[in-house]
């Protein structure tokens, strides 16, 4: 018979085994009955000759059988059969454990998701991304302007092609179809879908010609707001969507975890460096483009970065006087999947190794839980090992009970992760990169299973080792005379009670984790208390997006904006009210290089933004000197001013110093404006703060010059 048969049917094989013998036994008493015996002597004869029967048929279950996995079976109904005597024990146990372990899954889900798995394109190893570094200004992950996107394009060699997206995503207006809704669009070259090889679900990915100025407009979008919008309807590709109150076709319809460049993005549009906040005059000369490439087969990382240190000097020698040139500029090349998870790196790993405490600190607790449940059953198994249980079958009981309990929080614990996974993808404040590949799969299973059967023989082995260790015949005739539940001698592991043992552990994790929390919790304070160099309290804020195509003149502009402020002003409770170009403490902000009469050119130091009147007030933000924009200043016959900040320049701030009245300041690229006077701290990033870093140096101009403003800070008090 084989083992596999007698494990599945060995209720029906024993029972026919004890029936056998039986049968045989009856045959040996019917023999001696024939012999003229009594019935009772030739019983009692027949069992002498035939043994014990009980031991007979054990014998034989033996041969038959598969003993480690009957006795494995044993084990778990023995279990299953105790735990649930212990409720508050058993519960106490699995919730831990499922605490632990549910973190360890989240985490190791996200870890490998994010940072371990490659890109979900062909040849991901191929894909690459291009910046610019500036040693002088200490600045990385800079953009390029299209002219060095173009020469790029036209003179490597080492890349298959060469692609770029607006470095920011722009604020996209979908109207039509139902209530205008805010989406987060984003420009790319017609070319972004075939470098990273993907294929769209619907319809097709963008041409060449459209890539062009002036050319008709088309957008694809995403797999949710094709269902959500569009209702999934397969004939979307060829309608027309309105954008920003411009009809563009739609073309095509992207995979539903597709969210390249941005996290959360519905629209693509082609040509990237068509932002409608810089005027088309200006974008050939902006820094507002981010590169990726593919690189060529057989071709090495370090070899593109060689080709492009020979076009970066190319580039600097024949444009010095371009924002993306200058002594200290460089082109760095990096994976692509590098670049995306860069910023969240250092957190997921930190956070991966707290988990990795909270489990090594439940099992220091289940381990404690543990051992002093086996000290209350030293009794039973002194009873077990006087009725011939060995040592290493009491040990494999213990072991048995724990890995049961950790499968009970290991489920539970999956069920947890898979919870805190599904808040994660849906937690749009996070902004986690690739978070549409954020998901369990057989791998993450594996791992989950794999931890809680470590897990419980991890904490199973400080109760077996005390099994093991202690003498079990004593244990039994010390409460046989009433000595108690047992002897008071305890467990030692090096000379350590190993209920010691445990409680440093537990204590030393808990202090490790401790201080990493306080230390968490002290750098949060301090940027709490960072002066960011404008008053944040009761300051609210909004987003807004001017349709180009109906708001297509600053006077339009100023128009909208100006009845928009008038209606502010009139609601009960606001203080002040303000439009700028970016809002405080965000990325949308310009750069540009600013010469001043009689001085050196400030090359690429210079931060652009613009402003309405009021935004000082609105923000809280004193001027050392000078004096505020105005409503003239806004007017088509005024002279355009601007406002410096106080990391302008030393140099510059010392001239001022020594003479009075206005000077002459220009962009590089730009009309010539007059400097009325300078402000303590912009944003934080435009000044001096307390702390007494350095930052970038600013430039503020009233916004009639500027292209249409998408931010809206207000001071708002409730009345």
């Amino acid at each position: 018979m084989s083992w596999l048969e007698g494990l599945f049917k060995r209720r029906r094989v024993y029972a026919e085994l004890s029936e056998e013998i039986r049968e045989h036994l009856q045959e040996k008493i019917e023999e001696l009955l024939a012999t003229g015996m009594s019935r009772k002597e030739a019983a009692a004869a027949a069992r002498r000759e035939f043994g014990n029967v009980a031991l007979i048929e054990e014998d034989s279950r033996e041969v038959w059988r598969w003993p480690s996995m009957e006795d494995l079976a044993t084990d778990v109904r023995y279990g299953l059969r105790i735990l649930p005597k212990r409720p508050t024990f058993t519960l106490t146990v699995v919730l831990t454990l499922a605490i632990g372990i549910g973190g360890n899954t989240a985490m190791f889900t996200l870890i490998r998701a994010v940072l371990l798995k490659p890109l979900e394109y062909r040849d991901p190893d191929r894909l690459v991304s291009l910046s610019l570094k500036d040693f002088h200004q200490n600045k990385r992950d800079g953009s390029f302007t299209l002219k060095r996107v173009d020469e790029m394009r036209a003179s490597s060699k080492a890349f298959s092609a060469i692609g770029a997206f607006l470095k920011l995503p722009e604020n996209i207006s979908l109207s039509g179809r139902r209530e205008p809704e805010a989406l987060v669009g984003a420009r790319v070259s017609a070319n972004f879908l075939d470098i990273l090889n993907v294929k769209p679900r619907l319809g097709r990915s963008f041409l060449e010609e459209e890539d062009a100025p002036g050319a008709p407009p088309v957008a694809m979008i995403s797999g949710r707001l094709w269902r959500r919008v569009f209702q999934g309807d397969p004939q979307v590709v060829g309608k027309t969507a309105t954008l920003n109150a411009t009809p563009h076709i739609i073309i095509g319809v992207l995979p539903d975890n597709f969210a390249f460049p941005f996290v959360g993005t519905d629209i693509w549009m082609a040509r990237p460096a068509e932002w409608s906040v810089i005027p088309p005059a200006a974008r050939p000369h902006v820094t507002i483009l981010n590169g990726f490439a593919r690189l060529q087969p057989q071709v090495s990382l370090q070899q593109a970065q060689a080709e492009l240190d020979v076009l970066n000097r190319q580039y600097v020698l024949a444009n010095p006087d371009r924002l993306d040139a200058g002594p200290g500029v460089s082109i760095e090349v990096a994976s692509l999947k590098d670049q995306f998870v860069a910023n969240v790196r250092p957190t997921l790993w930190m956070l991966f190794g707290a988990v990795g405490f909270v489990l090594l600190i439940a099992c220091a607790n289940v381990a404690g839980l543990l051992l002093a449940q086996a000290n209350s059953r030293l009794r039973e198994f002194a009873v077990r090992a006087t009725l011939g249980a060995a040592g290493g079958r009491l040990v494999r009981q213990l072991l048995v009970e724990s890995l049961m309990l950790a499968v009970a929080g290991g489920s539970m614990g999956w069920l947890l992760a898979k919870y805190a996974l599904y808040a994660v993808r849906h937690l749009t404040a996070l902004q986690l990169p690739r978070v549409g590949e954020i998901r369990p799969d057989s791998m993450v299973l594996g791992y989950a299973v794999v931890l809680s059967i470590a897990t419980g023989i991890l904490f199973g082995l400080f109760p077996s080792l005390q099994v093991l260790r202690r003498d079990l015949t004593a244990e039994l005739r010390e409460s046989g005379a009433g000595a108690g539940g047992g002897s008071s001698a305890r467990p030692r592991i090096l000379g350590i009670h190993a209920r010691g043992i445990l409680v440093v552990g537990q204590i030393s994790l808990s202090i490790v984790l401790l201080i990493g929390a306080m230390l968490l919790i002290k750098s949060f304070a301090r940027l709490r208390s960072v002066d960011p160099g404008f008053h944040s309290a009761n300051l609210l804020t909004m987003k807004i997006t001017l349709p180009p195509a109906r708001y297509d003149t600053g006077q339009k502009r100023n128009t909208f904006f100006g009845d928009l402020l008038e209606r502010l002003a009139s609601v009960p409770g606001v203080q002040n009210a303000a439009v700028a170009l970016s809002l405080p403490t965000t990325k949308d902000w310009l750069g540009t290089n600013v010469s001043v009469e009689g001085q050196p050119v400030v090359d690429g130091a210079a931060r652009f933004e613009s402003i309405t009147p009021g935004t000082f007030r609105s923000l809280g933000i004193p001027l050392r000197r000078g004096r505020e924009f105005t409503a003239r200043d806004n007017s088509p016959a005024a002279l355009p001013v601007v406002i410096i900040n106080e990391s302008f320049g030393p140099t510059i701030l010392a001239g001022l110093s020594a003479r009075s009245g206005p000077r002459r300041t220009a962009p590089t690229r730009g009309p010539r404006q007059n400097w009325l006077g300078g402000d303590r701290r912009h944003r934080g990033r435009c000044a001096r703060g307390r702390s007494g870093h350095r930052s970038r140096a600013g430039v503020l101009c009233s916004y009639r010059g500027a292209s249409p403003a998408n931010g809206l800070p207000g001071r708002a008090h409730a009345g």
